[in-house]
């Protein structure tokens, strides 16, 4: 018999008291078995907790290019600012015309 308390609901009790545990494969639909797997169970149950029914999209660069360009803008050597952006997944054309679009900012101001 599965003991859930109504009143106290919780995830991890939820988890819990369907016996989960050791049948992640058979229980939880696919993105969560996948997300259990990736980041463990805590992690998953957070995700669900506070996402369920949202569409993730998650962009393919961590990082803001803005960010990427004020790390760049601290070296005048074209290749380290190369290796800078495309540790990023940028290119050294794309932060350069950022970099170049704001000085242009600045000067027109």
């Amino acid at each position: 018999m599965i003991n859930i308390d109504l009143e106290n609901l919780n995830e991890d009790d939820v988890y819990k008291a369907f016996g989960v545990d050791g049948n992640e494969g058979e229980a939880l639909n696919d993105i969560y078995l996948e997300l259990y797997e990736l980041i463990g169970r805590d992690g998953m149950l957070k995700l669900f907790k506070y996402f369920r029914g949202d569409k993730i999209d998650c962009p393919m660069r961590l990082y803001r290019p803005e960010f990427i360009a004020d790390l760049a803008k601290q070296t005048t050597d074209r290749r380290e600012r190369a290796k800078i952006a495309r540790a990023a997944g940028y290119t050294v054309k794309f932060i350069e015309g950022m970099l170049r679009k704001r000085r242009e900012e600045e000067d027109s101001e």
